[in-house]
């Protein structure tokens, strides 16, 4: 029985239109800032931790715990919220971009409540004794003259505060895409990366 180039040649085109149609519907929607659903959620995420950041942080006797605990948690939050309202299961790498995304949110609502409340404080006065009462008992004379000086001179205090933003971002993004590692891996079912 020969066998027609024309029917060979159909069979291979139809398998690929199968083979694309599967892979389409199995594959996640890609995480990133295009994505409406994961840009939803990590705002609303980096809200929340936003609102557990400022009085753990600010109260307790632990600053550094109170950072570092709600960041980590928005992450792992992130990529909870992402996988309830998409029903999609996120693998590591995807839980990382869902809580860097979310890491981005928290320091630009940080950006704003710094502005609105740090800013105007600089300009008044206010700040440098909040700083002199702060840094009373944790530093001796000589180096409490030398924050002094940084805070009084314009051009030291920019760059104190862009450095403090840096690490800031840095470290925003870093722990908050190890939360939604943390949170891909424990809520997954997915082992994949």
């Amino acid at each position: 029985m020969p066998v027609d180039e024309e029917e060979v040649s159909e069979v291979p085109q139809e398998m690929e239109q199968l083979l694309d149609k599967v892979e389409l519907s199995s594959s996640v929607a890609e995480i990133n800032f295009s994505n409406g659903a994961a840009v939803r959620v990590a705002l609303l995420v980096a809200a929340i931790a936003m609102v557990l950041f400022v009085p753990l942080a600010g109260f307790s006797g632990m600053p550094l715990l109170g950072i570092i605990l709600p960041t980590l948690a928005a992450g792992v939050l992130s990529v909870w919220f992402y996988q309830r309202r998409t029903g999609a299961n996120l693998t590591v790498l995807a839980g990382a971009r869902m809580g860097w995304i979310t890491g981005v949110f928290l320091f630009a609502l940080f950006l704003i409540l710094f502005t609105i409340s740090v800013i105007p404080a600089i300009e008044s006065g206010e700040m440098q004794k909040i700083q002199e009462a702060a840094l009373q008992g944790s530093f001796s004379e000589s180096d409490l003259a030398r924050v002094k000086e940084i805070f009084e001179n314009p051009v030291m205090l920019g760059l104190s505060i862009l450095l403090f933003m840096g690490i800031y971002f840095v470290g925003a993004t870093t722990l908050s895409s190890l939360g939604g590692m943390l949170g891909a891996k424990l809520l997954g079912r997915n082992e994949s990366l």
